[in-house]
């Protein structure tokens, strides 16, 4: 059987060569999916979601009717009809698309996905910014000029990136391998001198612009990390093991004292009465604050860091942060998504501005509140409990029956839920969110029956 022989391959996903069986192999026989199936319902979506595309790129979401596509993760806003060429970078659009795509290539070995996701990196190609990362969407018609800014927030440039570099690792064409080298730089050279990244690079001259101030809102600065982490793994640059270290040293540095982190920090550059790393205020409904949010993210990179390196430093402030999650959760189970800096009171915020103590009338369209901690408090639990070599042994075991069983079923459950055209369908939209999920679950499946040379001869 073809195995995956790339780092990334082998640590990301476990890759498959179903094309090597008889196309009437199966499971079947005893209760799991028919491998045959879940091929061809994984071809079914992939020919029919193609249909959608224009050039590689892909929207939100698409009518029933298949007449309008939409913009927008929750309003879902019409495209003009004039406008079909848009971009879209912020998962789960365009990066996120074609690393479903890959994975399905790496699951079945058929070229039809590996091309699918080449038309999205030429699209990504031709709308990047000439600093080397990408904006939340722009017309393959209308690219951007030489000052424009690239965006990290909400993971666009990086997810970008991600993606490039696992094209060029699982052998798509040399072209997409500048854009990629393009984008790298753009990461290493937008970091500060202290470790974190802004919002955007370049970054605003205006010392009170929040796009400019260490963000680890959205998952802005882990998803530097992790993209500069998969890069150093699929190509051994010891620059970009460098980077991700010297980030995960800042944010052991900017730990509250006592608790987590903050969402967002003051940059190096910022002066009097504005400090440097200090917490600092954003958007006005985001106050400078704890938050119990942004910090479960920060836990998950901190563990990868640590088991990249083997360095205990970046699991050492865990007790802490276990300790503090247990003694800040609300009367309900979850979380506060803020909490006052001095006296760890959760904060909250109007619709007409107004920073509150009170959950009640608040900001709509903003998670307050959420489930956070239980995450935060399960990665951190875990890495002690387990230590260095028990968490590197269970990240590397083969899928037990009860985790084939369980991917089965996901499976089971995206095949039975696909329409006969072989869309998803839900809330009277076709959601580019479900495409990539449901495909994900499918290659998930294959992963496990090749991890466990279960794949029928």
């Amino acid at each position: 059987m073809l195995r995956c022989t790339s780092r990334v391959g082998a640590i990301a996903l476990l890759s498959a060569a179903l094309t090597l069986f008889p196309v009437g192999a199966t499971r079947a026989d005893d209760g799991l999916l028919d491998v045959r199936e879940v091929r061809e319902a994984m071809m079914t979506a992939a020919e029919a979601f193609h249909g959608l595309g224009y050039q590689g790129a892909y929207a939100d979401g698409y009518s029933l009717d298949l007449q309008t596509r939409y913009r927008g993760r929750t309003r879902y806003d019409p495209w003009p009809d004039d406008e079909p060429d848009w971009v879209e970078t912020e998962p789960p659009n365009g990066a996120w698309v074609g690393r479903a795509l890959l994975r399905a290539y790496r699951a079945t070995g058929d070229e039809y996905y590996l091309q699918m996701a080449e038309e999205i990196a030429d699209a990504l190609a031709v709308v990047q910014t000439e600093t080397g990362g990408w904006r939340m969407r722009t017309r393959l018609s209308e690219p951007h000029g030489p000052d424009t800014p690239a965006d990290l927030d909400d993971n666009r440039s990086q997810s970008s990136i991600l993606f490039l570099i696992e094209l060029v690792d699982a052998g798509g064409d040399e072209r997409h391998r500048v854009p990629m080298q393009r984008g790298l730089q753009m990461l290493l050279d937008a970091q500060y001198p202290s470790g974190g990244w802004p919002q955007a690079y370049p970054p605003p001259e205006d010392e009170h612009d929040l796009r400019r101030y260490h963000t680890i809102n959205d998952a802005t600065i882990p998803d530097c990390m992790r993209t500069l982490l998969t890069a150093y793994h699929a190509f051994g640059n010891q620059e970009y093991l460098d980077a991700v270290t010297r980030a995960a040293d800042w944010l052991l540095q900017v730990r509250l004292p006592g608790a987590v982190w903050a969402q967002q920090y003051y940059d190096d550059f910022v002066t009097g009465p504005l400090i440097p790393n200090h917490p600092a205020p954003a958007r006005w409904f985001e106050p400078m604050a704890i938050t119990a949010g942004e910090s479960a993210s920060v836990i998950r990179i901190l563990t990868e860091v640590w088991l990249e390196t083997g360095d205990d430093r970046y699991i050492e402030p865990f007790d802490e942060v276990i300790e503090w999650y247990e003694r800040s959760r609300l009367e309900d189970g979850r979380w506060a998504r803020f909490y006052e800096l001095h006296t760890n009171r959760p904060l909250y915020c109007t619709p007409d501005r107004v920073i509150t103590y009170s959950d009640e009338n608040l900001r709509p369209g903003y998670a307050w509140k959420g489930t956070w901690g239980d995450g935060a408090i399960r990665t951190a639990s875990r890495a002690q409990e387990l230590g260095l070599d028990g968490m590197l042994a269970e990240r590397e075991a083969v899928p037990d029956d009860e985790a084939l069983q369980s991917r089965g079923e996901r499976a089971r459950e995206a095949i039975e839920a696909m329409d006969e055209r072989g869309f998803w369908i839900r809330g009277e939209r076709i959601r580019t969110r479900d495409f990539n999920n449901h495909m994900n679950a499918m290659s998930a499946y294959l992963e496990a029956l090749e991890a466990r040379d279960e794949l029928p001869e």
